[in-house]
């Protein structure tokens, strides 16, 4: 049975989508490091190094429905290397004597690189596809909720009024600057690997760097010069993207699982019933929230331990090389889950505008209270008009009287205050200052920026 919950079978896809699992599936892994070898292997009999017979066998041999299973399932058991076991086999399924050109002039890490760099397009193409549905969603709430007042918040506590749309339009510009950046990083990712065993290209021949060139054309992937087998900050910047972005995903769903607590009750995640508690009828739990912020908690040290790769010595560091080779995979998955639970939330998210009123209303003038100092200010000077609110604030919740009154009643305020406002006081649903404009800014510059957007990350 499986012991890592990525491959639980009877719980499956709690922390892994079938779609991302599928991606970093082991024989899919191994058939990736085939392709390399098999586009490796035509590029050289297109340059006259290998002969094209040969070529044609590799690659009609570089699948894994077309060799032993069981005897590279013994390799393994027997060598320690990653990619030795598979080319030993490979070479012996070749006849004629091609086996003899497979992994001509590379080294182990060229193959694995370049897989790993198959397996982020992929992924990548993915997680894309999912951001750009979460911000497709919050656009739309953005847009319904452009109007709907609620209550903003500071450090916890009751703030001044804002608009629920403003809250979400400032979740999907985040978004939307973490698909900038992706599109930014992608084409310097998507570069694949071969300099042979330090970087000098000495085995692949005097054509070495046309070799490459081709080879990569073949997998549709573009090179990088020098080799970047000590250089690992394209690995090192997509790591810190997939922390980026779990960053932006745990936030809106702490957002949606604080605001959904009880005593608030302002937005509810709408799971399904299978997700309600096992013994409480009554309650229905934030999962997908509580999960995505389990991800995220996964994501950083994974994406540190990358950004520690980025000290290799010398020509290769196996011990730095091997720990970001098992850290991407699990960055990818845990990112992209994350992203497809945030499209779940966020796809059946409630919205309960009448519970936002209701607390806004809870403490209702006394968050006018920067309305009133800056309606008092000219009169009173700034730091007087705050030091006397604060005195009628602070009168208003000990005798449990409303802040008008005492506004009315006070000589110094009193005076100052005509009756429009005190009726604007009863409205702070009204004080939401530019929050309509912001939204519409903000929504226009996310719409000039996702109409560049291509359906399919490229290549």
């Amino acid at each position: 049975m499986p012991s890592h919950p990525i491959d639980f079978e009877l719980q499956a896809h709690y922390y892994v989508t079938p779609e991302l699992r599928e991606v970093f599936a082991e024989e899919r892994r191994l058939n990736r490091w085939l392709q390399v070898e098999a586009a490796l292997a035509r590029a050289q009999a297109e340059l006259g190094i290998i002969p094209s017979e040969a070529a044609g066998e590799i690659a009609d041999k570089a699948s894994l429905d077309q060799l032993d299973l069981e005897r590279i399932r013994q390799e393994y058991q027997r060598s320690r290397n990653s990619l030795l076991p598979l080319v030993k086999v490979l070479r012996q399924a070749c006849a004629g004597g091609s086996g003899q050109y497979v992994h001509h002039g590379a080294t182990t890490q060229d193959i694995l690189d370049t897989g790993q760099v198959l397996e982020l397009r992929d992924a990548l193409r993915i997680i894309y596809r999912d951001l750009r549905r979460v911000e497709e969603i919050l656009i739309a709430l953005s847009t319904s909720h452009r109007n709907t007042p609620m209550i903003g918040r500071t450090h916890g506590q009751q703030a001044l009024p804002i608009t629920f749309g403003l809250k979400t339009v400032t979740w999907a510009a985040e978004v939307r600057r973490q698909l900038e950046r992706l599109k930014s990083l992608y084409p310097r990712v998507m570069a694949g690997q071969l300099g042979g065993a330090v970087g000098t290209m000495a085995a692949l021949g005097p054509q070495g760097r046309e070799v490459a060139k081709r080879t990569m054309a073949l997998l549709g992937l573009g090179w990088l010069v020098p080799a970047w087998h000590t250089s690992r900050d394209n690995m090192a910047e997509t790591a810190s993207w997939f922390a980026l972005v779990a960053g932006t995903l745990e936030k809106i769903a702490n957002e949606v699982f604080l605001l959904g607590k009880t005593e608030v009750g302002e937005l509810a995640e709408a799971p399904p019933d299978s997700l309600m508690s096992s013994t409480m009828p009554h309650k229905r739990n934030p999962v997908f929230c509580q999960r995505i912020a389990a991800l995220a908690r996964q994501i950083r040290p994974l994406a540190a331990s990358v950004l520690e790769g980025m000290a290799h010595e010398h020509e290769r560091d196996p011990r730095l090389l091997w720990s970001e080779w098992l850290a991407m995979p699990q960055l990818s998955m845990y990112t992209g889950t994350a992203a497809a639970y945030m499209v779940a939330v966020l796809n059946g998210l409630e919205v309960r505008q009448e519970k936002m009123m209701v607390n806004l209303l809870q403490h209702r003038e006394t968050v006018m209270t920067e309305w009133l100092l800056f309606r008092l200010a000219p009169a009173l000077g700034k730091a007087a008009a705050q030091e006397r609110l604060h005195a009628l604030v602070r009168r208003s919740g000990e005798e449990a009287r409303p802040l008008r009154e005492l506004l009315a009643e006070d000589q110094a305020t009193g005076p100052l205050l005509t009756a429009d406002d005190l009726e604007t006081l009863a409205h702070p649903e009204r004080y939401t200052g530019l929050a309509f404009e912001l939204v519409d800014d903000a929504l226009a510059w996310i719409a000039a920026h996702r109409q560049h957007d291509p359906e399919v990350l490229l290549p």
